[in-house]
């Protein structure tokens, strides 16, 4: 008996094929169990996966198959219009943008350009030497100092950096006032002489720094900001490890040419690590002693100077005030508290970290900062 194909015209969506609709319907048969039916649709979902990688042929069209009308192609055309032209047509809210200067962050910056480790070794500013051939000593802490020569940092990021610094200037400045003896005993030549082989010398400079690593790491610090990626972080330790070699390097050299014994270089590595770990607040410090100096002379009864120390206190106070040097007002101001106790320096520079608290509180961390702060102490672009 032959077969009627009845389905010859196109079937309307989700309509089963008479073919197939005896399947739909016929009870499940004694022979064919649940296992063998998952078996076949597993090889049926193979099959269609193989037959979906092949190129089909169209169908012909039957005779007398309406024809199709072709549609036209048509390219679409995209337009970059600026945001005060979309606030201006009503696409966006003029709060929109607003909202997007307040928070430069907010911005998608820039990638940072490839480099290789070697490239970076020569990719940034290098550290300039002096007559002599040292390398020059910073006026700032070496953290701050090479983010000015680190070219993987946008213009945009330096300028939110800058303000970063500034607030950490002012963290910085309360955690000195808090240890003040311990500051003091990091001026107090103990880092220049340090030994590897005086145990009582290694604690007693862990016991001064150990207070300022609270601070955190400066290039962690700035990564949790979102201010540095782990291409700036790379190339921020090359610069900063790059100093302290050439630290070492002369150092050694010193010692070499004053006769000193130069074999064991682990004291050298020490002094050199330990110098660049205090610099930051040790520097600090410096800057809080400079901008007490406009009534220091004026403050020495104040502060619980004794009338014996008092002259030769306030002479060198005046010193300073009339120095037109930076490093020369800070040496006499050096000079001055080291004849104070530690609670008189304390009060010294108590003025001048309630003053950096309260301009750092009402400084958003996105906007420049301002001239609060000596010029040393910014980061900038060179």
């Amino acid at each position: 008996m032959t077969g009627k194909i009845v389905d010859s015209e196109p079937l309307p969506p989700g309509e089963v094929s008479q073919i197939a609709r005896p399947l739909e319907n016929e009870p499940m048969k004694s022979g064919m169990n649940l296992n063998k039916l998952s078996m076949l649709v597993a090889v049926a979902g193979l099959a269609l996966g193989a037959t979906a990688q092949m190129t089909t042929p169209p169908a012909q069209k039957p005779e007398g198959w309406p024809k199709e009308t072709p549609v036209q192609a048509h390219e679409t055309k995209h337009e970059t219009i600026s945001a005060e032209e979309a606030v201006r047509r009503g696409m966006i809210s003029p709060d929109a943008i607003k909202a997007q200067g307040a928070n430069p962050q907010a911005q998608p910056a820039r990638p940072d350009p490839s480099l290789t480790k070697a490239e970076m070794h020569t990719n940034y500013d290098q550290w300039e030497r002096d007559g002599s051939g040292h390398v020059i000593k910073l006026d700032r802490p070496l953290q701050w100092a090479a983010i000015e020569r680190n070219k993987t940092i946008t213009p945009a990021t330096r300028q939110q950096i800058e303000a970063f610094i500034e607030q950490r200037r002012a963290k910085v400045e309360l955690a000195v006032l808090e240890n003040i003896e311990k500051v003091r005993q990091l001026d107090s030549g103990i880092l220049e002489t340090f030994s590897m082989s005086e145990r009582e010398n290694l604690q007693q400079v862990l016991a001064d720094t150990k207070p300022f690593t609270a601070l955190g790491q400066f290039a962690t610090e700035l990564k949790k900001a979102d201010l540095f990626t782990a291409n700036n972080v790379q190339q921020h330790q090359i610069i900063v490890d790059d100093y302290r070699r050439l630290m070492l390097d002369d150092m050694k050299r010193d010692a070499s040419a004053a006769g000193e014994e130069t074999n064991g270089s682990s004291n050298f590595v020490a002094r050199a690590m330990f110098l660049t770990m205090a610099d930051e607040a040790r520097q600090v410090y410096y800057w809080m002693l400079a901008d007490s100096v406009n009534n220091a002379a004026e403050r020495v009864t104040e502060i619980g100077v004794s009338a014996e120390v008092a002259p030769k206190v306030t002479e060198f106070f005046n010193q300073a005030k009339a120095s037109k040097d930076e490093s020369d007002r800070i040496a006499k101001m050096r000079a001055a508290v080291a004849l104070l106790t530690p609670e008189q320096t304390r009060k010294l520079v108590e003025p001048v970290v309630k003053q950096s608290a309260t301009a750092a509180a009402g400084q958003p961390a996105n906007q420049t900062p301002g001239s609060a702060t000596s010029d040393a102490s910014k980061a900038g672009d060179r």
